[in-house]
């Protein structure tokens, strides 16, 4: 599936975490204590990048306090996380907890049904949705970090100076544009040398396909094409005559993630389209970004919005493991209100939870994704819905032609559609 959240690599500043890696066993036998608990300790193995990570680190310092089976952090090398946890899980014997796509393993037969376990009463519907397997059951914890959406960010200064509202649909979009254009802003910055920001448009754009009903569904049983929603014809449309029109930053093809946050901030362009971690980078780069930079979700052609949730990333349980028990507690504390809280406080993002809230000195575009979130409509990003593996590569190449005008909208979906029909067919999905 296409990322939705920054990418370790070059998706590496990501602000939603992690944690969700593998924890091993040494491999020692189980040991019983007096009052007969498994007192095995719990190897929590995370990706090198993650390894020191303020809040995580604290929680587990907090947990083994008085933990019989206490939990420690083991490093693994990002590059080969999914190799070593393969490699273990085959050998039945020395893993505890482990992470990765459900699609990634023959889930009933290597993971723990945690369906039962409460603290999924504890999450939005988008949360659940992203934990619960194709058979309808629950392998996994939700991590405590915050999720991601996606959507627009805009200088709210550059807005006021130009005269222009927060636009409530495509063509108010449109009009704003072309009125900060005329003021000497770039109205729209894309950054399409890393590809992956290109992407973000459509992580932003494809939630409107369940606007009219559970498209998604439909796609994922090759019932109906991409390229046949009217929802995204407009959003690409719109793209095409964005780039036509000038409207857009004449380097788009050589511009680079990090120049599209300074430009946002410093004012040269009024926004971006990216993910919830763009906050963190762009609260850097000066004193009030904090408290100038705005969210609004993309607008559509009748003014509707929805939002695409990335949900949670899921913490698994192996089979094998000598100590479920002992896995289940140090998941259900990970969980737990308080810690998932400080999680929040240490990187705000869009919580999982539905009993942790954002924090009162938040910065204003997390506090405008919140509001957003509570009065219109959500659902799990697409990308994490869809069971079609997205061309990711060939997607990325197309948005690049797409906005140095060397594609049409109509083109853009034809090969997007294609492109997802024989990723099916290569998957060996059902219906294709």
């Amino acid at each position: 599936m296409v990322q939705t959240m920054k990418p370790i690599i070059a998706f590496g500043a990501a602000s939603t975490l992690a944690l969700s890696l593998a924890a091993c066993q040494s491999g020692d036998t189980a040991t019983e204590s007096a009052s007969g608990a498994n007192t095995q300790g719990i190897v929590y193995v995370v990706p090198t990048s993650w390894a020191n990570v303020t809040a995580l680190t604290e929680a587990v310092d907090a947990y083994n306090a008085d933990a019989e089976s206490p939990v420690t952090l083991q490093a693994i090398p990002d590059e080969n996380y999914n190799s070593v946890v393969g490699s273990r899980l085959a050998g039945g014997s020395d893993i505890d907890i482990f992470a990765g796509s459900y699609t990634l393993f023959d889930v009933p037969n290597v993971m723990v049904e945690v369906s039962d376990e409460p603290v999924f009463d504890r999450l939005n519907n988008a949360a659940v949705d992203s934990l619960t397997a194709t058979d309808g059951k629950i392998y996994s914890f939700p991590s405590p970090t915050p999720g991601a959406t996606f959507g627009v960010f805009y200088n709210t200064k550059v807005f006021e100076e130009a005269g222009v509202s927060v636009p409530k649909s495509l063509d108010e979009m449109t009009e704003a544009m072309k009125t900060l254009k005329a003021k000497g802003t770039t109205p729209l910055f894309l950054a399409g040398k890393d590809g992956w920001t290109l992407l973000q448009h459509r992580n932003s754009v494809n939630p409107l396909m369940n606007l009219d009903g559970d498209t998604i569904a439909k796609l994922n049983a090759n019932e109906t094409r991409w390229d046949a929603i009217p929802a995204l014809s407009d959003q690409y449309n719109a793209l095409e005559s964005w780039a036509k029109e000038g409207l857009i930053n004449e380097d788009v093809l050589t511009a680079t993630y990090e120049e599209s946050t300074k430009a946002v901030v410093d004012g040269s362009a009024a926004m971006l389209i990216n993910g919830s971690w763009a906050i963190g980078e762009m609260t850097k780069l000066a004193d009030d970004a904090a408290s100038t930079i705005g969210f609004f979700p993309i607008p559509t052609r009748d003014g509707r919005t929805m939002l695409g949730l990335s949900g949670a990333d899921g913490l698994h349980i192996a089979k094998s493991s000598k100590n479920i028990k002992g896995a289940k507690a140090f998941l259900n504390y990970l969980a737990s209100t308080a810690v998932a809280q400080k999680f929040m406080d240490a990187a705000p993002g869009i919580s999982n939870f539905t009993d942790v809230t954002v924090p009162t000195n938040a910065p204003k575009a997390l506090s405008d994704m919140a509001d957003a979130i509570e009065k219109g409509a959500s659902t799990l990003a697409i990308d994490k819905a869809s069971i079609v593996p997205a061309p990711e590569s060939d997607l990325i190449a197309a948005y690049q032609q797409l906005v140095a005008g060397q594609m049409s909208a109509s083109d853009f979906l034809k090969n997007e559609a294609d492109g997802m029909i024989a990723s099916g067919k290569a998957a060996g999905i059902p219906g294709f």
